[in-house]
């Protein structure tokens, strides 16, 4: 219990980062079809800005989340449920036709990473897209890594052939945020601080988010600290 109640005031903290989530929801609405099924929807900050869809399944492992969606998003078209993707066989997703998952920061966490992307293959109809955001580069990967449980960092190299083997045709794969490289290793592999500095977060919404999402715009960067892929299921 307590645990749940640490882990969603960190998560509170990031409703005030609008910049950076406009900034994700920017590269990704392209994508994003009607019927929707959110992997690891968290509290619903990004889930916000899905209401215009026809449908919401915004998902979570933790209870707490879960009974928080549904005091937040209190709408007929969002019905928010418990999916664990450590065991995603358990859930009772599969009566929707979901055109779209979208997983955005959730693969990282998981063990069987080809498991979980073979999961959510399964809940797409022919067709459909993956909205996948995750994690770049293992030199990256320090102490806040650790700290909230990421078994990994991806790269195009190790991400998209399991996409494939998941039955998904990508149909792009891109890096974003290259600024933040810079200041999650800082934080990561010099520093080595245990959790992520509210403070800082604050201070790159407010001041960096910005600009870099109109330099990144106009000039696509070949690297960054997250990397997108957008797979069609065959």
């Amino acid at each position: 219990m307590e645990n749940d109640k640490v882990m969603i005031a960190d998560l509170e903290t990031m409703i005030h980062a609008k910049n950076y989530r406009n900034w994700m929801y920017d590269r990704l609405e392209p994508f994003i079809g009607q019927r929707v099924l959110e992997v690891g929807a968290g509290i619903g900050n990004f889930t916000e800005l899905l209401l215009d869809r026809s449908l919401v399944v915004p998902t979570d492992k933790s209870e707490a989340c879960v009974a928080y969606l549904k005091r937040r998003l209190n709408s007929p078209k969002v019905s928010p449920a418990q999916l664990d993707l450590e065991n995603p066989e358990a859930s009772a997703l599969g009566k929707w036709s979901f055109d779209t998952v979208v997983c955005l920061n959730v693969l990282e966490h998981v063990k069987d990473d080809a498991r979980a992307l073979s999961y959510m293959s399964q809940m797409l109809v022919t067709g459909g897209r993956l909205v996948l955001l995750v994690p770049a580069f293992e030199f990256l990967y320090g102490s806040i890594d650790r700290a909230i449980d990421h078994h990994r960092r991806y790269t195009r190299k190790n991400l998209l052939p399991k996409m494939l083997q998941a039955r998904f045709e990508i149909k792009t794969a891109f890096y974003m945020n290259v600024i933040g490289m810079a200041g999650w290793f800082w934080n990561n592999r010099i520093r080595r601080i245990g959790e992520e500095d509210a403070a800082q977060i604050m201070l790159f919404d407010r001041f960096v988010a910005p600009w870099a999402e109109r330099i990144e715009r106009a000039v696509p960067p070949p690297f960054g600290l997250s990397l997108i892929a957008i797979g069609q299921k065959s």
